[in-house]
């Protein structure tokens, strides 16, 4: 019923979340439109300011033009003509720079910065240039078809230019707020899975603990009738429960203390030199009852001439214990286990392998995080924290070494420890 209402709420959890960013991301699109379509609008305001500007620029220059009449009528006498001569030609080529030079000093004062070129057309029916702007000479030459054309060569370039600093702040300020969404959207993710993996935790350390706490009890209750006080060996079986399971608790609890000292960086090891075959052959003695009760067997090969290291004894020793402890626990049937030594590089190489259930290469990756606990297949009795294999690692690596994993499904696997000896 609690397993029940637990999925629910966490059901729920999930859906809540999903609405959330769903919204967020709904919320988030919204304002890229928006920026986008002001962007567009700041563009149409400031094509809108430029055009209004060229006019100005224009019909000022255009008036200055027409100052000086006797020329102007010149031109326009030529303009009139139905072919030119080279005298002509040089007449109007003189007008059309005299103008030019004239528009060129209203944009300066208009503050129009943009490259241009200028034509001028005796009829506003011939072919001009896309996108230019258009003035009547009609004013300034005795011409009524007679117009100013002026060419502006990358007017796209000026308004963005013109827009500057605007629109890259706006682009700026668009990409970090998407890149800020992806990191919380993120760390969010992460955290929930942490989260999930904390609660299984703290439900495994529940599970792990009342066990032995309830086997405590029963032998502690069974001390207490005054029949057992007869019988030695029913004391002794009772007393000899409540050490073993007391030993259990205390060992789950230092793993976790050690844990917690490694995360605050106050993990101090006590390196002395010692015998790894003597430290294996411990671990194998501690597993070997339940390596028995299993029916399974183990292989120890000392290939390694020396087995010298200097490092935290007990620490190792715990390592090493994880290690067989998981290959009996993932062994379907009666495990078979194999230990082997190895020198290599001046390193020493300890290869734990089992022909248990395997893990598959996405369940690899994950293998030494915190909490996190590989499918166990058929099998249902598997318990633990999830933390020993990430205490292994944190251990092997404060004492400058590593732990790789080569596996299997439904093969095995091979946990590879190096550890440094010089």
């Amino acid at each position: 019923m609690i397993k029940n209402a637990q999925k629910l709420i966490n059901r729920l959890s999930n859906y809540r979340i999903q609405i959330f960013l769903g919204v967020s991301v709904v919320v988030l699109i919204t304002l890229l439109l928006i920026q986008i379509r002001w962007i567009g609008r700041a563009r149409d305001l400031n094509e809108e300011q430029f055009n209004h500007r060229v006019g100005m620029a224009l019909h000022e220059s255009v008036d200055e033009f027409m100052k000086d009449r006797e020329r102007c009528e010149a031109m326009s006498a030529c303009m009139n003509k139905s072919r030119f001569d080279a005298n002509d030609s040089a007449k109007l080529e003189s007008e059309v720079e005299r103008l030019d030079s004239i528009i060129k000093q209203q944009f300066q004062n208009y503050q129009i910065q943009s490259a241009y070129t200028i034509e001028v057309l005796s009829s506003a029916d011939e072919q001009p240039r896309s996108k230019c702007f258009y003035y009547s000479l009609r004013k300034a030459l005795s011409h009524d078809k007679a117009v100013l054309n002026v060419y502006f060569n990358k007017r796209e370039q000026s308004l963005m230019d013109s827009m500057g600093s605007m629109f890259i702040l706006s682009v700026m300020l668009i990409l970090i707020l998407f890149v800020f969404f992806g990191l919380t959207v993120f760390s969010f993710l992460k955290d929930k899975k942490i989260l999930g993996r904390t609660t299984d935790l703290i439900n495994n350390i529940a599970h792990e603990f009342k066990t032995p706490m309830a086997t405590i009890a029963l032998a502690g209750k069974m001390l207490g009738r005054e029949k057992v006080h007869s019988q030695s060996n029913q004391v002794i079986h009772y007393a000899n429960m409540i050490t073993s399971e007391n030993d259990r608790l205390k060992k789950q609890v230092d793993q976790l203390l050690k844990l917690s000292c490694i995360d605050r960086g106050e993990l101090q090891l006590n390196s002395n030199q010692f015998n790894v075959h003597e430290l294996l052959k411990e671990c194998i003695d501690s597993l070997s009852v339940r390596l028995s009760e299993r029916k399974g067997e183990l292989i120890m090969n000392k290939t390694a001439v020396n087995d010298l290291i200097t490092g935290d004894r007990e620490l190792i020793q715990n390592v090493f214990v994880n290690l067989l402890d998981n290959a009996i626990k993932y062994s379907s049937g009666k495990p078979e286990l194999k230990l082997e030594t190895k020198n290599n590089n001046g390193s020493l190489l300890i290869l734990v392998s089992d022909k248990g259930i395997g893990m598959s290469k996405e369940e690899q990756k994950h293998v030494f995080d915190r909490y996190y606990r590989a499918p166990t297949g058929d099998r249902h009795d598997v318990k633990g924290f999830g933390i020993g294999l990430s205490y292994s690692r944190m251990i092997i690596d404060a004492h400058k070494g590593s732990i790789n994993v080569w596996s299997k499904k439904n093969y095995g696997s091979t946990f590879t420890v190096t550890i440094p000896q010089s």
